[in-house]
């Protein structure tokens, strides 16, 4: 097959955003048997074309920053390809999605969806949707949403579960550890509590800081939060700085870590916590964490109950918005290194069961050849 992948046209290849990483992971994977082109915006440090293997090639649209002109970049680039396209996937813009469609009415076209983000419910995106030979998403839970949200046939949506490189996210040995630590500048001998995602109020990082100073002075004096992510707005930031200040909590802020560089940060960490205050479609941020072998505590939301497994690989906080439900199970965690040491080894086995990118391009090359 001839796989054709088309990014959206703010994300740029590679790049450090969750969709980003899923498209290249996976295209790096079904390039092993198939010849693939990614489409993808291009940026001023990046060149238009680039072959990362004998048959993954990515071809960059310069000048095309508004949906509309991306699109129709796109549906040029594909006519000027050399070899034809059998199977044609868009990620997450529905919109797009039905103009390539009308495109190429003769070529399957699937719509790889990672969030709820792109498709409010309206007119515009039930028409959009409607024109997709295929629907797939990246857990049962956006399945049910989308469902809910949208009049389409269950036959025409499918659910493959994203991966995890877990020979890169691994545990470290202590030695490697030490220099990490003092790489990051992080207090060592302390029980480290990471987040990892975008500073953004539905995150739930200021509920994860008032969880943290509900702990018992003899557990918090010994907790250290480290927060990784990227944020647009320094307000927020100092926002959550002040917040960490005035409940007395002892906080690291890493800014944002290059993806090739965060699985040395995972393994640092006593647990994640994953405070979402809002519907998370999948969270690839809990199985990197847990395929680093340490335990996660997520809010009980959207496609996290499908990866966390209360009381085995962590725990999943119901009544996620009120803050000390996440304290209960952080001071659990705190007070028993068994326990951490039980659930973070449960979560690297679940990894390796279930979440690698080898097993996500499987699935969707079974499900291309059914279309063709």
């Amino acid at each position: 097959m001839h796989i054709l992948i088309v990014s959206p046209e703010q994300f740029p290849l590679p790049g450090s955003g969750s969709v980003e990483i899923c498209i290249l992971a996976i295209a790096e994977q079904l390039s092993q048997h198939h010849l693939v082109t990614v489409i993808s915006p291009l940026f001023s440090h990046q060149t238009e074309e680039t072959w990362r293997n004998p048959k993954l090639r990515i071809k960059r649209i310069n000048d095309a920053k508004l949906p509309s002109e991306y699109s129709k970049a796109v549906i040029k680039t594909i006519t000027q390809l050399e070899q034809p396209v059998d199977i044609i996937q868009v990620d997450n813009r529905p919109r797009s999605m039905s103009r390539i469609k009308e495109a190429f009415p003769s070529i399957p076209v699937v719509l790889f969806l990672h969030s709820l983000t792109f498709i409010p419910q309206n007119r515009l995106i039930t028409s959009s949707l409607q024109k997709a030979d295929l629907i797939i998403t990246n857990s049962k839970s956006l399945t049910r949403a989308v469902l809910h949200r949208f009049p389409i046939q269950t036959t025409k949506l499918t659910h493959i579960a994203l991966g995890v490189d877990h020979f890169r996210f691994k545990p470290l040995e202590d030695a490697e550890k030490r220099v990490y630590y003092e790489h990051y500048g992080l207090p060592a001998d302390q029980f480290h509590i990471l987040y990892v995602g975008r500073l953004i109020p539905q995150k739930g990082i200021s509920t994860l800081i008032r969880a943290i100073h509900h702990l018992k002075p003899s557990i918090k004096s010994k907790t250290h939060l480290i927060i990784a992510g990227k944020t647009k707005s320094k307000a927020y930031r100092n926002t959550l700085q002040k917040l960490a200040q005035k409940l007395h909590v002892s906080v690291t802020f890493l800014g944002e870590i290059p993806h090739e560089q965060i699985h040395t940060l995972y393994p640092l960490a006593s647990c994640m916590v994953c405070p979402s205050q809002k519907h998370e479609a999948f969270g690839l941020v809990n199985i990197e964490a847990l395929s680093c072998g340490i335990p996660v505590i997520a809010s009980r939301n959207g496609g996290m109950k499908e990866i966390i497994t209360h009381g085995y690989n962590g725990f999943l906080v119901t009544h996620y918005k009120q803050a000390k439900n996440f304290t209960s199970h952080l001071s659990h965690l705190a007070q028993s290194t068994e326990l951490l040491s039980l659930m973070g080894d449960n979560g690297r086995t679940a990894v390796l069961e279930r979440y690698a990118w080898q097993v996500t391009a499987q699935k969707l090359e079974s499900v291309y050849m059914n279309l063709l």
